[in-house]
């Protein structure tokens, strides 16, 4: 795929994690169902270029405030990264630090993207095992671990003993993405959103 910033959680829900998909018995593909960090990715480039990690790094705004992410609606799509997923409200704080970067990241020469932004995937399932992302979409919804919530424009997720609306973003992660999920590569650089007093950079 290439190389990505992806906004993240704090630590603790990282360890959560998120909801475990259950896998059916009759899953066909050994690449249906890794076990994913929640994380809403920002841009994706190729990772032909050796200086590619320092520019997506220096794409990310400096000394920027965490990032609210508010959990909008359960969807089920029709590739692998997509599989089922949440979409996320595209607040103008959200969307405008993604702005940020895009533009960085082009006038650098690249072409970054970032399908169906902002989302957070929840499972990945491959096409041989496409009939299970329907199944486990309703599963979700019919057990009660995806609930509507309010006027039905944001939903809540159980995660482990708790229940979320959505996610403070607090770090932006550089994750080399090539081959099976459980391979990719978490850089140890990683850009800290907290108080614009402080210096996010390490």
């Amino acid at each position: 795929m290439g190389i990505s910033l992806w906004l993240v959680a704090q630590m603790d829900m990282i360890k959560s994690s998120l909801p475990r998909c259950a896998s059916t018995d009759h899953h066909h593909s050994p690449s249906s169902y890794p076990t994913i960090l929640p994380h809403i990715t920002l841009a994706t480039v190729p990772s032909s270029d050796l200086g590619i990690p320092d520019v997506l790094l220096n794409a990310v705004p400096e000394n920027h405030p965490p990032i609210h992410a508010n959990f909008r609606s359960l969807a089920v799509g029709d590739h692998y990264y997509r599989s089922v997923f949440i979409d996320i409200h595209p607040t103008q704080e959200l969307v405008g630090f993604q702005n940020q970067i895009l533009a960085h990241l082009r006038d650098c020469g690249l072409k970054p993207s970032a399908p169906r932004f902002p989302h957070m995937s929840l499972c990945y399932i491959a096409d041989q095992d496409k009939a299970d992302r329907d199944e486990i979409a309703h599963m979700m919804t019919d057990t009660g671990v995806v609930r509507q919530i309010g006027d039905g424009q944001s939903i809540s997720l159980q995660c482990g003993d708790v229940r979320l609306t959505g996610f403070d973003g607090v770090e932006v992660w550089l994750v080399k993405c090539e081959g099976p999920v459980e391979t990719w590569e978490v850089d140890k650089r990683r850009v800290k959103l907290v108080d614009p007093k402080y210096n996010s950079r390490k």
